[in-house]
This record gives structure tokens, C-alpha cells and sequence, in this order.
């Protein structure tokens, strides 16, 4: 038993109240006590053992016992007993009787325990030195939870008790602050020997659930110890286990870090959630509410801002040195986002910039290849992003941003048209086009051999003018001749339309077969 000060155990047989029947744990070594247990103060544990019998005869309600242990697993029969016609009101949180323990009434008797105490039997002995009957009771609160022998009713048995296996011990309740992205907390609790634990919502009846939480706030699982041979055998008790994730607080930069060139120092403004702020370097001071400034940080050192929450859940954020050595370079303004055709020059991008600076061109954000020096517009040579970083040109001191433009190229759309198609008179042609990059397509049609072409649409002569696909119907000989083309382009891009080369539709007569104008010779014999 893990001894704390202030725990009892018992030295002699005895009446409860006899001090000289106790020792108690001064946190270094036991000692000999000058009260009984529950006489002066609260103690944690209060162990019956050495063989010995201890008679209760007081009422324990000034104080409270977390624990009271029956037996000491050595071997000889320790002994908690209840006088006949005794009536004792107990301050005992929670009651075991290990494989050596006997809780025993010498006849009748009641013991009344607080509301929500746990009694449980770990392979001792619970009895009765008479004739076992509904005169011997154990009172949780202001409920009778035993009597020797059940007396037929809601009540347990002593041989209930025995027979039930003692509660899963506690993994231990567990706050955490919350974390980002949230955690999940599960709770544990270890069953008796032979045992497995089922987890339920509340203390009595309620339903099976899984003991996790995952979201702030707090919730309580109660954990049953079941017999893995017998799963009706379980425990009287749940055994209760709390999760809790505390709501963290939130801390940001609302006022960015700005030099002060004189004392050659640094400061800025966060905003908080909720809860104080502190600082690794700096003078703290609450603006007003959620308002934090934080100054007079030595220029070149990086600092940690905290935010504590009255629930002492923290949050840090870093924050990273500005160049004080220079005055504030703003940085460029954007000229705008080119695009262009493949087939056209690449253009030109270009920002603006404030007086006596200039602008740098990069290939990166940060760090990366510088392009060109000293031009507030750049030629790239292919589309890409660029990144343009203003510089004042007597310092040297730049932005401490550096100002996206990008070109982006647009391929334009081409297509191949497919054969010449020859039909029968009244029969259907079909013309069709490869394409790449296309999207949008508007047949034309020329009959003066291709001098001229105009746009068709779908109806009674054609189908598909708007497609890959154009189906001339019911094609008469008029329409010999004809020249037939498409305009494609791509609505995504800024490229000027294609136009294919033309098909041509050749129409053909079917032969007529006649007897008209025949002369026919005939050989006499």
C-alpha cells in the first residue's frame, strides 16, 4: 500500500477508538498514533491487518477516510467487526476486504456509509457470527444496499458481495489542454485478475459506449469489471473515470513588429483570446482586453509570446525579428497579371514602387536567383511567376515582402480537316476535323470556290455545324462543289482562332438504265 501522511494501520486487537491499537505514517516512518483513525483529520488509507480484530465502536463523521482495507494479504484473518445492536455512521469513501479480510457482525448490527461509497470484496470474507438475517445491513446513503440474507428484496446479499468481482482500478482522470488539430482522450481502467472491463455512460444501468472524448469539454465513463468465463458475474460498482480537454487559448499578431531606430528596438501587438500574455524578452502591456502590446525588444532577438488561460491551458507563438537596421521598404505594387499566346512575344510585367527605390526581380519568394536589378518592369524569357522586391536605392534596405506577377502562356487551338467526300444525290456527307486545344467550333461554307466563306447552322441541310462533326443532309447536285471549313479557338485562351483548310463535297448521279433509240438487227436462217 503506497503510504502517505497521515495513513493508519493497526498494530493490536481492539477497539476502534484506542489509539494504541493504530500506528500512523508521519511521511518519513510509522509512528505510534495519538488518535484513531478518522478522530483529528482526513486520512487517505487506513489498513486492518497483522492478524489483528478491530471492534468499531464509534460513529467516523467529523473526518473522512478515502479508503479502508480489510486484510493485508499476509495470510492471518484481519478482522473488522460490528458489535451486536450497533448503529455506526461511517465517513468511509470506499471499503475492501483482500483474501485474509473479514467484515464480520458479531449479530445484528447496521453500518451507514456516505452517499456514493464502494464496497467491494477482492477474495475476503463478508459474515455474520449469528444466524444470517435481514437484522445485519449496510446502508450506502440513504438507500440499504445489503443484508446478510437479501432479505427477498432489492438489497444484495452478503453472499452477493463475496461472489461479485471488485470494480476495474482506475487508469486516472485525464485533462489535457486542447491541441491543433484536437486529440482524442481515452479512458482506461485495469480489471481484476480474470476479468475484462465494459464501459458504460453512467454508474447504474445506461448503455455500452466507447470511452472517448474528442471535443472540449468534460465527460464521465464508468467501467464494469466482467468474469471472462462468466459474463454474468461482474462487479457491483463501476468504477468512475473523467476526460476533460480544457478549451486552449489563441494568440496572433495583430500590429506588426516595428523598429524603433533610436533605442534600436522592437515592438508589436497580439491579440488573444482570452488570458494573460508574456513575453521571453520585452515589456508587456495589456491595450485593453484581448489587446496586447509587446516593446523595447532588443533589435536581432527573436522572442516567444504566451498566452496562459485562467484554466492553465497555453498557447505560444513565435516571432521572428525584424531588420531594424533599415527604415520600412513597402513593397511593390503589382502591375498586373499578363498572359499571352504562344505565338506572340512574351510581354512585358511591371510594378510601382515608392521614391528613391527601386525594384529587383526574383524567381522565388524568398532567396532564390536574382532575374534583374534595378527595373521596375522586367521581359521574361518564358510565362512563369516572378517576384519583384523593392529596394531603396541609398540604403540598400529592402521590402520585407517581395510582390507576385505572373505570366501565363496560352496555346492556341489547331485542328486538321479530314478528306473530300463524295456522295450519291439524296445521300448524307459527313465531314470531320482532328482538333487539339479546341473547344468551340462554327462550320463555314463557300460556293464560289472558296473566295467566300460564311457561317452555317444546324437545321433541315445541316447538323453538327457547332462540332468536330458536320453532317450535310439529303445532299442534292446543287451543292457540288461546294467548299466546306471550320473556325476552332479554345474560350479559355486568349489565342485568335484557327481556321482549317477546306473539304470539298463532290455529288454524283446514279445511272439510269433505258431502252430509248435501241436498234436491234435480226439474222434471217
Amino acid at each position: 500500500m503506497a503510504q502517505n501522511t497521515g495513513d493508519f494501520r493497526s498494530v493490536a486487537s481492539g477497539n476502534w477508538n484506542n489509539p494504541a491499537n493504530w500506528q500512523t505514517y508521519n511521511g518519513i516512518t510509522w509512528v505510534a498514533a495519538t488518535s484513531f483513525p478518522g478522530q483529528t483529520a482526513d486520512a487517505d488509507h487506513v489498513l486492518i491487518g497483522n492478524g489483528n480484530t478491530i471492534t468499531l465502536n464509534v460513529d467516523i463523521t467529523s473526518f473522512t477516510l478515502n479508503n479502508l482495507v480489510i486484510g493485508d494479504n499476509s495470510g492471518s484473518d484481519d478482522i473488522l467487526l460490528l458489535p451486536d445492536n450497533g448503529d455506526f455512521e461511517v465517513n468511509i469513501e470506499t471499503l475492501a476486504v483482500e483474501s485474509d479480510g473479514i467484515l464480520e457482525w458479531v449479530k445484528n448490527a447496521d453500518i451507514r456509509f456516505p452517499e456514493g461509497a464502494i464496497i467491494y470484496n477482492n477474495g475476503g470474507t463478508i459474515s455474520t457470527s449469528k444466524n444470517c438475517n435481514a437484522s445485519q445491513v449496510i446502508y450506502i446513503g440513504n438507500d440499504k444496499f445489503s443484508t446478510c440474507n437479501g432479505n427477498g428484496g432489492a438489497d444484495y446479499s452478503f453472499d452477493d458481495i463475496e461472489s461479485a468481482l471488485p470494480p476495474p482500478q482506475s487508469g486516472g482522470d485525464i485533462t489535457e489542454c486542447e491541441e491543433n488539430p484536437i486529440q482524442t482522450l481515452t479512458a482506461t481502467a485495469t480489471p481484476p485478475s480474470g476479468a475484462y472491463v465494459e464501459w458504460y455512460n453512467s454508474a447504474e444501468g445506461g448503455s455500452m459506449v466507447s470511452p472517448t472524448l474528442s471535443t472540449v469539454g468534460t465527460i464521465t465513463y464508468y467501467a464494469e469489471s466482467v468474469d471472462n468465463s462468466d459474463p454474468n458475474r461482474k462487479s457491483i460498482f463501476r468504477t468512475a473515470v473523467t476526460l476533460t480537454i480544457e478549451d486552449s487559448p489563441t494568440i496572433s499578431v495583430s500590429g506588426s513588429p516595428s523598429c524603433n531606430f533610436f533605442s534600436n528596438t522592437y515592438e508589436l501587438e497580439v491579440t488573444v483570446s482570452n488570458g494573460i500574455v508574456t513575453s521571453t524578452e520585452g515589456t508587456v502591456t495589456n491595450i485593453s482586453g484581448n489587446q496586447w502590446r509587446i516593446s523595447g525588444i532588443p533589435s536581432g532577438n527573436d522572442i516567444t509570446a504566451t498566452v496562459t488561460a485562467a484554466n492553465g491551458c497555453t498557447q505560444d507563438l513565435e516571432v521572428t525579428s525584424p531588420n531594424c537596421t533599415c527604415p520600412v521598404v513597402n513593397a511593390p505594387v503589382s502591375g498586373g497579371n499578363e498572359v499571352y499566346c504562344s505565338t506572340d512575344p512574351v510581354p512585358t510585367i511591371n510594378v510601382s514602387i515608392g521614391p528613391g527605390e527601386t525594384a529587383d526581380w526574383y524567381n522565388a519568394a524568398s532567396g532564390g536567383i536574382l532575374l534583374l536589378a534595378g527595373s521596375t518592369s522586367y521581359t521574361p524569357s518564358s510565362a512563369g511567376v516572378y517576384y519583384a522586391e523593392a529596394r531603396n536605392t541609398v540604403t540598400g534596405c529592402t521590402s520585407n515582402s517581395r510582390t507576385v506577377v505572373s505570366v501565363t502562356e496560352d496555346v492556341p487551338a489547331s485542328a486538321t480537316m479530314g478528306p473530300d467526300q463524295t456522295v450519291m444525290v439524296s445521300d448524307d456527307a459527313i465531314f470531320n476535323i482532328t482538333v487539339s486545344n479546341a473547344n468551340t467550333y462554327q462550320w463555314q461554307l463557300s460556293t464560289d470556290g472558296g473566295s467566300i466563306f460564311s457561317n452555317i447552322s444546324d437545321g433541315t441541310e445541316y447538323t453538327g455545324t457547332q462540332s468536330t462533326t458536320l453532317t450535310v443532309q439529303n445532299v442534292q447536285v446543287d451543292k457540288n462543289g461546294y467548299l466546306y471549313r471550320v473556325v476552332v479557338s479554345n474560350s479559355m485562351s486568349t489565342c485568335p482562332a484557327f481556321v482549317t483548310g477546306s473539304a470539298q463535297l463532290n455529288v454524283r448521279v446514279r445511272n439510269i438504265i433505258t431502252n430509248r433509240k435501241s436498234t436491234y438487227r435480226v439474222n434471217p436462217f
